[in-house]
């Protein structure tokens, strides 16, 4: 199933940028990254240079650091994204310790 599709406002070598790309990883954010670079278009150069990174969705919203990163969770589940915790990722993909069965060792 593919995510929810947004679009990253970006430029090369933004920290900012990947901070947020880090979070949304960190959250678990079930998205469809789009990386729209603006430093060759100068509309989107002259409205997100000092706002970037910027997340748009497919309604037109838009989130930025600037709001704070408190205000990301609630934003990307106003946009209909899912997230899975930390936890229940790092849980499911655990290995499962060994059984027995009919005497012999498995490995799971």
């Amino acid at each position: 199933m593919a995510g929810v599709p947004l679009w990253l406002y970006t430029t090369a070598g933004c920290h900012l940028c990947a901070r947020l790309e880090a979070t949304l990883q960190a959250l678990g954010a079930d998205v469809t990254l789009t990386r729209v670079e603006i430093a060759f278009d100068a509309q989107l150069s002259e409205r997100y240079a000092t706002r970037i990174p910027v997340l748009a969705s497919a309604t037109g919203a838009e989130y930025s650091l600037a709001d704070g990163e408190e205000v990301l969770p609630k934003w990307l589940r106003a946009q209909g994204v899912e997230m899975t915790p930390q936890a229940e990722r790092d849980s499911a993909t655990e290995p499962q310790g060994p059984s027995l069965r009919n005497g012999r060792r498995f490995l799971r």
